[in-house]
C-alpha cells in the first residue's frame, strides 16, 4: 500500500489504496523513500525451507511460514540474551511475536505466540513509558497465563498514556530479556 500523498508520482505508488493512517513516506525525492510499495513485516512470511542452527545445546529455527516481525523478534532477543537458554527453541524462552490488538483509552489487548513446548505459562507486566523506569513493573494477570491461551486484554490503563508491556514466561532463567512493546492508550 502506498500512502495517501500529493507530492509524489506514480513510480511511488501514490496510485494506490491510500493507508487510512498517518504516513511520512510522501517524499519522493532523491535520498528520501526509495521504494516503490511498503510491506509491513507482519504480513510478510518466510516460504523458504525450514532451517536451524545448533550452537551446543542452544537451537536457532527459522521454519517455513514463520512471520517476519516474529523472526526480527526472535533475533532481537538473540541479540539481547544471546543464543542460549533465554531464547533456544530447544530450552524455556519467553514468547516472541508479541503485539498489541485493540487499543482503547483504557484497554489493551496483548496478542503473542512463539511459546517454548517446555512454556508453564505467562505473566503479562505493564509500565508507563515516561516515569516508568527499567525496574518498575505491575503484574497484571492473579495467576499465570495458560500455554494455551495467547492474548490477554489489560485493564484500568490511563487515557493518552504512553505504556510498555512485556509477556514473561514464568519459569524461564531470571535475567533474560524479553520483549517489551510500546504503545499509547487513546485519548478520552
Amino acid at each position: 500500500m502506498a500512502c495517501n500523498c500529493t507530492k509524489c508520482s506514480t513510480k511511488c505508488s501514490c496510485s494506490d489504496t491510500a493507508l487510512t493512517n498517518p504516513c511520512t513516506y510522501t517524499d519522493c525525492s532523491v535520498g528520501s523513500e526509495r521504494c516503490d510499495d511498503i510491506q509491513c513485516a507482519e504480513c510478510v512470511s518466510y516460504c523458504g525451507t525450514s532451517f536451524q542452527i545448533l550452537s551446543g545445546d542452544a537451537i536457532l529455527q527459522i521454519t517455513k511460514g514463520e512471520r517476519l516481525d516474529s523472526i526480527i523478534q526472535k533475533f532481537s532477543m538473540i541479540l539481547a540474551n544471546g543464543l542460549g537458554a533465554c531464547t533456544s527453541n530447544s530450552g524455556t524462552h519467553d514468547p516472541y511475536n508479541v503485539f498489541a490488538g485493540l487499543i482503547t483509552s483504557s484497554t489493551a489487548n496483548i496478542l503473542w505466540n512463539g511459546i517454548s513446548g517446555s512454556s508453564t505459562g505467562v505473566n503479562i507486566y505493564t509500565s508507563p513509558q515516561i516515569g516508568g523506569g527499567s525496574n518498575i513493573w505491575t503484574l497484571q494477570n492473579s495467576v499465570p497465563i495458560a500455554t494455551t491461551i495467547f492474548n490477554y486484554t489489560i485493564t484500568n490503563l490511563l487515557a493518552s498514556t504512553a505504556y510498555k508491556v512485556k509477556v514473561v514466561e514464568v519459569s524461564n532463567t531470571p535475567g533474560c530479556a524479553p520483549i517489551e512493546i510500546l504503545f499509547s492508550t487513546l485519548a478520552i
